[in-house]
């Protein structure tokens, strides 16, 4: 999430530094990408002086804006910096080259100013994918001493990075009876990018509401041989969700293993235990979560060994609303800020892995159901889908999915999707169903009697019109619409055409995202993901100030 001020800054920075475009270039919702077409070619000619004096329209000069925007640029990692380019290029029309603009930044904020005068700025910033797992990994870097852990008691030095694209592990970080749950990192270039991955575990289970001592609970392993750093919050880092309405936070306990090398820096596999717990919100004490941690800073362990537990709470612990859910988030990390898919292991456990996030194993009807479930819904197997060239660990290019050594995996499909049979309602209680890819119009469809509708959107944006007859004329009626930057929805709906059985449906699917429906009578039952929990979490509303250390510091 600090990286998300940065980017966000560096936005208003750019803002401020033009003049106000007027009302008539603006749409609340859709930036004018056709009024753009002149402004795509930025001279790569212009020299870091004239970059430097660009003006605005009073006359001032900008140079403390492009310092500031510099500033800013050279604080983020490859992977915000990759998709930040990609967001642009996307929305606005233009093709700028990743690795041009981040070697003169000067370009891209001239560049940037210069689309200012046809660009809704607002719209920009919602570009930007969230992280919590960023602020983590920052943190850690801040109370390291950034120097390689002394390896001469194990005699074990970490091997280079691409090790892993042929030898990978097949020790997961937790053991699959434990999890209900998870999703792959959502990459770059998917509809909605989550620059970490994460497993899921279940509220409910006797096993862990009944544990009496962190070794009842779920074991957390070693991926592989390293290093662990322990930062100090360790066991009290908070996640900050203060911006919500209303607002609210939890806390996690976090170390990194460090595993390998890249370019000669250090690259950390991050575990974040984020339960939803609050110790000293439930008469617990605020260190609680130290005794989960059974291991120390700089300690070599190998692969399997045990690291810690996961605390997993009851319901009547928790903080969040009803869809927040106990998990644990984990990605590779190479210092100081660059973010990689966690790609280093087996087929076997992908192929695990897949298997459980399409297939929950309490269902989609779960009291422990959190909406973050949904990233995965559908995806093919992979522990990093839809990945950009700068969140590869093994090379520059862009995947759709991440197994193998990234060069077998440009064959594979990466294709989301839901078949109709598993949106929800029972197969044999189904009148109709389709799925597919891209822009599609199905014709003189014919439905007598009552029914309800499923329909699932991969990705956005995405639009469900229905066309029918009425009283002599044709009508149309939009039933569902997923915006940029949305991933995925399902939307249920009760028959709406009146007497009209016959209609046409058409699916707007530009980029090919997918796209799913089933109609069923009337009768069928179907339990909404999220709506089960019948308990209420300690906050919000009420929760206490947030003691965010960003927060203070800033």
């Amino acid at each position: 999430m600090a990286h998300l001020v940065l980017l966000v800054s560096m936005l208003i920075i750019v803002a401020c530094s033009a003049s106000e475009p007027p009302k008539s270039d603006i749409n609340s919702d859709v930036m004018a990408v056709d009024s753009i077409q002149s402004n795509q070619n930025v001279n790569s000619n212009k020299n870091n002086t004239e970059m430097n004096s660009v003006s605005d329209n009073n006359g001032n000069n900008n140079d403390d804006k492009g310092d500031d925007f510099r500033s800013h640029w050279g604080q983020m990692g490859d992977s915000e910096k990759q998709y930040f380019i990609n967001q642009l290029n996307k929305n606005m029309g233009t093709s700028f080259d990743f690795k041009k603009m981040n070697e003169n930044p000067n370009e891209l904020f001239s560049a940037i100013s210069d689309l200012q005068n046809v660009m809704d700025i607002g719209a920009l910033r919602d570009m930007v994918p969230k992280s919590d797992t960023k602020d983590t990994f920052e943190l850690i870097q801040e109370q390291s001493s950034g120097e390689l852990i002394q390896e001469q008691s194990s005699g074990y030095s970490v091997p280079a990075l691409d090790f892993f694209a042929t030898n990978k592990s097949d020790r997961f970080l937790v053991d699959f009876e434990d999890i209900i749950a998870g999703h792959p990192l959502v990459g770059a270039n998917s509809p909605r990018p989550h620059n970490d991955a994460q497993v899921y575990f279940s509220n409910t289970d006797s096993r862990w509401v009944n544990a009496t001592q962190p070794e009842d609970y779920p074991p957390i392993y070693a991926v592989a041989d390293g290093y662990v750093n322990l930062p100090k919050l360790s066991f009290y880092n908070v996640v900050d969700h203060s911006n919500s309405d209303p607002p609210w936070w939890h806390v996690a306990y976090v170390f990194t293993l460090r595993i390998a090398t890249d370019d000669g820096s250090n690259v950390e596999f991050l575990y974040q235990m984020e339960p939803y717990m609050i110790p000293d919100l439930v008469g617990k004490p605020k260190d609680f979560y130290r005794q989960f941690i059974k291991v120390e800073n700089g300690q070599f362990v190998k692969k399997g060994d045990i690291l810690g537990y996961m605390y997993v709470p009851a319901l009547e612990e928790m903080v969040g609303n009803k869809e927040a859910s106990s998990h644990i988030a984990f990605s590779l990390m190479k210092q100081p800020s660059t973010v990689f898919s966690p790609s280093i292991f087996s087929e076997d456990v992908v192929r695990q892995f897949g298997d459980l996030y399409r297939n929950p194993s309490e269902g989609w009807g779960s009291k422990s159901f959190g909406y973050d479930w949904n990233r995965a819904r559908g995806l093919p197997d992979s522990m990093g889908w839809m990945i950009s060239g700068a969140e590869n660990p093994f090379s520059d290019n862009d995947l759709g999915v991440l197994i193998h050594d990234g060069i077998k995996d440009q064959d594979l499909d990466h294709r989301a999707m839901v078949k109709p049979q598993d949106l929800g309602f029972e197969s044999d209680r189904i009148l109709y169903s389709e799925f597919g890819w891209g822009n599609t119009v199905l014709r003189d469809i014919e439905i007598n009697g009552d029914w309800q509708l499923l329909f699932a959107g991969m990705g956005g944006p995405m639009r469900l019109t229905f066309s029918m007859e009425d009283n002599g004329q044709m009508r149309e009626s939009k039933v569902f619409e997923l915006r940029e930057g949305q991933n995925f929805r399902l939307d249920h709906k009760d028959k709406f055409t009146g007497n009209a059985d016959k209609f046409d449906i058409s699916i707007v699917d530009a980029n090919s995202w997918g796209w799913s429906l089933a109609f069923a009578d009337a009768e069928a039952s179907y339990t909404v993901p999220g709506t089960t929990r019948d308990i209420k979490g300690v906050c919000p509303p009420g929760c206490p100030p947030s003691p965010n250390p960003y927060k203070l510091k800033k």
